[in-house]
């Protein structure tokens, strides 16, 4: 074999193994977002419909039926855990949003051409802890009950209905209870924030107690923190991280507030002050803000930043970073 056609060769082989590395590295994040196109297809057949039982054919021959693993794990969440009837869920976002989501079309319908930002993310976590498996990220149009969310064990959904816009959608079918749709700026870099801190969850290696209040705090804030170290400061405020009335409340009220939650930390059944509950004086779900200060704390106090940051990523002893946080000077 000449020198020519044996460089010709190596080359090629090269560069079939760059390319199948890039192909791998592709799949370690994969973005479904079939439900998409599904939901809007089943839109335009629904527009033919001539009664209510043609409707709800449409509705489950064309997207129920069609649905991803992460939108059928959501959905049974849903039915199981919150007791939602699907289809009727589903008939009342249809007859009551039409304007709605026909602004959202050409945004929601080119979603997949939007996320190749979202990989850089998910680079740097490797670099700090490669042995990281990512799951699926199943995109889907739910019935604005969630922005995203883990689904347990591991189901990655993101509702993009509820956690994207442009200064092209129309909120005027809205009711004032969805003021916090209508008022929420999320943006795709906004989406791209969420869909980490989700997948950070799934790298985190204890399920929290579901009555815990130091758990949460910690598997949540961790997730925060971990978004705000990866993605930048601009995450820290939004839906994958903390509200800014909880940071305006924390700072007028610092020596109550941490007081109040290191005795809670022993008594579970106030675990709603902490997290999603409107009943509580506090903002809504404070206990994220909690736990976001107690790890960034954790990560400030530990002299190997790279041994921190793993230790936060695999949360497998919530209790040793509350214990290496400097939680006490936080009342003082």
């Amino acid at each position: 074999m000449s020198k020519k056609i044996k460089l010709f060769f190596i080359i090629s082989s090269v560069l079939l193994l760059s390319f199948s590395c890039q192909k791998e590295k592709e799949k370690s994040n994969k973005f479904v977002t079939q439900d998409v196109h599904n939901f809007y297809d089943m839109l335009s057949q629904i527009e033919n419909a001539t009664s209510l039982n043609d409707t709800l054919k449409i509705l489950n021959e064309s997207y129920l039926q069609k649905a991803s693993i992460g939108l059928k794990d959501y959905l049974e969440y849903e039915k199981s855990s919150n007791n939602r009837d699907i289809e009727q869920e589903y008939l009342k976002i249809i007859r009551s949003f039409p304007k709605y989501f026909k602004s959202q079309k050409p945004l929601l319908s080119d979603i997949e051409n939007q996320l190749d930002e979202f990989d850089k993310y998910f680079q740097k976590i490797k670099e700090v802890y490669p042995d990281a498996k990512f799951q699926s990220t199943y995109f889907s149009i739910g019935f604005f009950n969630t922005q995203g969310q883990m689904v347990y064990p591991k189901t990655i959904f993101m509702g993009l209905e509820a956690s994207i816009r442009t200064d092209k959608t129309d909120y005027s079918e809205f009711p004032e209870n969805y003021s916090w749709l209508v008022d929420d700026p999320s943006t795709i870099n906004d989406l791209g924030y969420l869909v980490v801190h989700e997948n950070l969850h799934t790298l985190q290696q204890i399920k929290a107690n579901e009555n815990s209040i130091l758990d949460q705090a910690i598997t949540e804030g961790a997730a925060v923190f971990l978004t705000e170290h990866f993605c930048g400061q601009e995450s820290l405020v939004g839906i994958a991280g903390i509200d800014q009335d909880m940071i305006d409340y924390a700072g007028k009220n610092r020596t109550e507030i941490w007081t109040e939650f290191g005795t809670d930390l022993k008594n579970p059944e106030n675990f709603s002050k902490w997290f999603w509950s409107t009943n509580s004086k506090y903002p809504y779900s404070m206990g994220y803000y909690m736990g976001y200060m107690i790890c960034k704390s954790f990560y400030e106090n530990q002299k190997d930043k790279q041994d921190a940051i793993k230790k936060l990523i695999v949360i497998n002893d919530p209790k040793f970073i509350f214990e290496h946080s400097q939680f006490k000077k936080f009342a003082e």
